[in-house]
């Protein structure tokens, strides 16, 4: 029950994620990143079963390395702190970070699939910068519901 992430868009995007990890603290998330994915792909960021794992969680996308290009980026405050370069540390540990963009906040309690057992969540970045869809029916940002049919390297 993988959080899979799809590219419509014209240009490979770059995906950065903060989830629920018990193994850090105080703040119990992880942030990590930078996971490539080429136009086309359908990439698998997280593959874990979303219903056992905590509810909630956060994506921040960018076209290119330190931004200047289009990017996916949240309405609500998931304001986080990042690193430019690829990392994997504990949502406390702000070493080396550099930039703090507004993450999409994603609410896995939400997710039904339709009528159907939940089986994992593809986010469909695109065709338009900016614009997000998703096969099933989650909870983005602000509370917006999106549905699509599309299914998703590190920078």
């Amino acid at each position: 029950m993988p959080l899979e992430f799809h590219n419509a868009y014209r240009n490979t995007l770059w995906i950065a994620l903060v989830y629920g990890d018990k193994g850090c603290g105080p703040t119990r998330f992880r942030k990590k990143g930078w996971w490539s994915v080429a136009p086309g792909q359908t990439r698998s960021l997280w593959d874990v079963n979303l219903q056992r794992v905590n509810r909630f969680a956060s994506f921040y996308a960018q076209e290119f390395k330190n931004s200047g290009g289009a990017t996916w980026d949240g309405t609500g405050n998931h304001w986080h702190r990042i690193r430019d370069v690829a990392f994997d540390q504990c949502y406390d540990d702000n070493t080396n970070c550099n930039q703090q963009p507004n993450f999409i906040g994603l609410d896995f309690q939400q997710a039904d699939n339709g009528h159907h057992p939940f089986f994992g969540l593809t986010v469909t970045l695109g065709p338009a910068p900016g614009q997000i869809r998703t096969i099933g029916s989650v909870l983005i940002d602000h509370g917006i519901t999106a549905r699509a049919d599309l299914d998703p390297v590190e920078k």
